[in-house]
């Protein structure tokens, strides 16, 4: 697993380089981006660019990928690919201390569908009743706007048990803003307090990156939705969808 801490603002890691091993460079985070390379100009761009945008590096930042990145880093023709791979490892990481997080893929629909189709109250209320065609259009599916670098299907895992699914979108409905679309825990762990930590442990994460509200919806009328939710401290915004089947309550909860 990376460690964040030894991650520059282009993406680099300082930990084994020659001239901060012989002492000729303090090392770009040490130096506050006051290295040799950049001693005629400064602070390095890059650096500077990322504390003006309070990113830890330029994968977290709210424009990423921006126009000018390629630019700035030139001498990496795949700077892109390997921020997106440092942002998703960093994002993942950082959804819980309590429980293994990846992304899920097609592999793990059955396992999806077995932890869905327990959970009979949910399509009462927000039908048609959950299939594996269901589950894989969900992984695909993305708001307006939006790419699949945002868009985060997660597993919760209790060693190989999947106990969670949660679909997660990154900067929407605007830049200081996540939002849940999909989440539920298995039936067997309901009423215990694991959803509730989950969600606290994803409102830390967000804050972390840089989001000011977590925003969601529920079925009008799902009592257990209600209650959980405002449990975990969301507030109805005023604001509704219509679908052809039910009526969604949109909520908020703002981050500290």
């Amino acid at each position: 697993m990376t460690d964040f801490t030894t991650i520059t603002a282009c993406g680099e890691c300082c930990v084994g380089c020659s001239k901060k091993i012989n002492g000729e460079c303090p090392g770009c985070i040490e130096a506050d981006g006051r290295v040799p390379e950049w001693a005629q100009s400064g602070m390095c761009m890059i650096h500077a660019c990322c504390k003006e945008h309070n990113a830890r590096f330029c994968g977290l930042c709210s424009e990423f990928p921006c126009d000018k990145l390629p630019q700035m880093i030139s001498w990496n023709p795949e700077i892109i690919n390997h921020l997106s791979t440092l942002r998703d490892e960093y994002i993942i990481s950082n959804l819980s201390d309590k429980y293994e997080v990846r992304r899920l893929s097609e592999e793990d629909i059955p396992k999806v569908f077995s932890l869905c189709k327990m959970n009979t109250l949910y399509y009462q209320y927000c039908p048609p009743f959950v299939s594996e065609q269901s589950i894989r259009d969900d992984m695909g599916a993305l708001p307006p706007g939006k790419t699949a670098a945002d868009k985060y299907y997660v597993g919760f895992f209790e060693e190989d048990r999947l106990v969670a699914v949660m679909d997660l979108i990154i900067a929407f409905p605007d830049n200081t803003t996540a939002f849940i679309g999909f989440f539920m825990t298995d039936v067997a762990v309901q009423n215990k307090g694991m959803g509730s930590n989950i969600i606290t442990e994803l409102c830390d994460a967000m804050s972390r990156l840089g989001m000011k509200e977590i925003r969601l919806c529920w079925v009008e009328g799902n009592p257990q939705a209600e209650h959980f939710w405002h449990k975990n401290g969301y507030k109805e915004t005023g604001a509704t969808t219509e679908t052809e089947t039910y009526t969604a309550i949109v909520a908020r909860k703002e981050l500290i």
